[in-house]
């Protein structure tokens, strides 16, 4: 990729060293070369090469060059992901511009809005799958190190390319060794624990039999591509349509923009709108909570610093006073849902957070409040058998059949008790499919950061017999990434958020932000919210002293870097 290319001069003044920016300006063996990495420079210049490095065609060569348009680079740029000999005549070929159905606005029944959407989850799932598979690394160098648990644990670096994919904790990767004189052909999948300031992944394998420990050199890494969260949505959609009671006749027809007479909620009203261990609540978000509480659908748009969490927290604690049985609680990222059960559980209400399985070694600030953790922690007579089977599989890293048999009937019996004892189950989107929800039943629901996921993943929490749904979110901000482009083109990259306000449901909006200088939310508020953002925070909040970096306007805490 010309553009991550640069140069540096070698101290002899006739050598240039072409590297790119990233990860080599970073690699610490460059570090101890005599070139001096600070002198790095591109190789473009001004949207030309160097001259020094590519000469400007003359006249008559540019007049024999094909004339090409930036559509065409983009389309066969797009071709070169899944063909890497694609060439300019391929773009002729029937079937390369074949758009997929674009979504709509209002759909006639649940089976026409699945018709629509399961064909752009279809592109998006296959694209991921290229993607990720295409990321096979060879010649990656291990260290090895053993888990608190007793499991080996593989460090290497898995460098970054300048593509669209990055690892995250609980990712799937297949380590392997190819065999040499005194080491049989090895492989193993594990998932990544975590990944240090150095770019350095830790891998924590399934099984610990065979491992080649005493080999550090000569490994393949694979991306294990995992279908999960694509067949959930697809699953939830299925339900949507053919189960009556997935959810209520209301949000049915309101979902699919169906003209429907305006319903209220009845239920007694609290006298105090915030909740215990919560900062008081500002007027807009009383008014949020009380609104929200008397609808069957609500949309709460919180622009920055508005204190969505704190504001969802609330709503949840009251809608768990009600008495109609458990809330739950999502959002798209693992991150979000972990800020809201935190909060949550602050208000003194019981929480369940639901980890996918893959995550479960991943650290998290609310490891308390995650079910795995209630589960190994759960202090009971009945439980020491199954304290015991832990202890047992931890140690020999597996257990006779039987013994298996015995410590996944204990330990799926202690899930449902813990998961159903609990006031509020927080998990995220996908999460809400997890097969150990499979039947529970939510008639409450609440979705933070909804503006950043796609319609049919806010469904699979909603097909659990929701009557009662509020999607918490900003359609101002960044919306849901989709990877394929064709998919992001027919609108999967449209909220179910955004087609609500397309529909005419007008969203809540909270009013004070408490985050920036009042400069500096000056822009979002004019640009983005009509001039309705008020501060509260004042400048003196907001004041960096003892600071000493020349502000072209002093008084003005921005400024442009060109």
């Amino acid at each position: 990729n010309v553009f991550l290319l640069g140069f540096i001069s070698a101290k002899t003044e006739s050598v240039v060293v072409l590297l790119c920016r990233e990860p080599c300006l970073n690699v610490n063996a460059l570090k101890d070369m005599n070139w001096d990495l600070s002198q790095w420079c591109p190789l473009i210049d001004d949207r030309c090469f160097l001259q020094w490095l590519v000469k400007i065609p003359s006249e008559q060569e540019q007049l024999r060059a094909r004339q090409i348009s930036a559509q065409q680079i983009n389309k066969v740029e797009e071709l070169w992901k899944t063909n890497p000999d694609a060439s300019f005549e391929d773009l002729e070929k029937p079937g390369v511009d074949d758009e997929p159905q674009p979504v709509a606005l209002k759909y006639e029944d649940a089976y026409q809005y699945q018709n629509v959407f399961a064909p752009l989850i279809k592109l998006e799932a296959d694209y991921d799958k290229m993607m990720k598979e295409s990321q096979s690394k060879d010649n990656v160098t291990v260290r090895w190190d053993i888990g608190l648990n007793k499991k080996r644990i593989a460090y290497f670096v898995f460098p970054k390319e300048d593509n669209e994919l990055r690892l995250v904790p609980g990712d799937e990767l297949r380590l392997r060794y190819s065999g040499d004189a005194a080491h049989p052909v090895w492989q193993a999948v594990g998932h990544v624990i975590k990944l240090t300031a150095q770019e350095e992944v830790a891998l924590e394998l399934r099984a610990s039999q065979g491992v080649p420990i005493d080999v550090n050199h000569g490994f393949s890494v694979d991306f294990v591509w995992k279908s999960t969260s694509f067949d959930r949505m697809q699953g939830a959609m299925k339900t949507f349509a053919v189960d009556e009671t997935s959810v209520s006749g209301y949000i049915y027809h309101h979902l699919l923009g169906h003209e429907v007479e305006v319903q209220m909620v009845r239920n007694t009203l609290p006298r105090r709108f915030g909740a215990p261990g919560l900062p008081e609540l500002n007027a807009s978000q009383v008014f949020a909570v009380k609104s929200v509480l008397q609808k069957p659908i609500s949309l709460i748009q919180g622009p920055p610093g508005t204190g969505k969490t704190v504001t969802s927290a609330a709503i949840v604690y009251h809608m768990a006073k009600q008495g109609q049985g458990q809330v739950l609680v999502c959002a798209p990222s693992n991150v979000a849902v972990d800020q809201l059960a935190e909060k949550i559980s602050t208000t003194g209400l019981k929480v369940v957070r639901l980890c996918a399985k893959s995550r479960e070694a991943v650290s998290s600030p609310v490891e308390h409040l995650t079910l795995h953790y209630q589960v190994r922690h759960l202090d009971t007579s009945e439980k020491s058998e199954l304290h015991k089977l832990q202890q047992l599989k931890d140690e020999q890293g597996e257990l006779s059949s039987s013994d298996e048999k015995k410590y996944k009937a204990l330990k799926r019996a202690t899930e449902r008790e813990i998961s159903q004892s609990a006031d509020v189950i927080c998990c995220t989107c996908v999460g809400a499919g997890d097969p150990r929800l499979a039947n529970f039943r939510f008639r409450q629901v609440l979705i933070d950061e909804s503006t950043q996921a796609t319609e049919p993943e806010c469904l699979i929490p909603l097909v659990l017999g929701v009557k009662q749904v509020v999607l918490v979110g900003d359609h101002c901000q960044l919306g849901p990434v989709i990877m394929c482009k064709k998919a992001a083109r027919a609108g999967l990259a449209q909220s179910l958020f955004e087609r609500l306000v397309l529909l005419g449901v007008k969203p809540i909006r909270l009013q004070v932000q408490y985050r920036m200088h009042p400069c500096l939310s000056e822009f979002p508020s004019n640009s983005f919210y009509e001039g309705t953002l008020q501060n509260g925070v004042t400048i003196n909040e907001r004041q960096s002293s003892g600071i000493d970096f020349p502000w072209p306007v002093p008084n003005r805490p921005m400024f442009f870097y060109v």
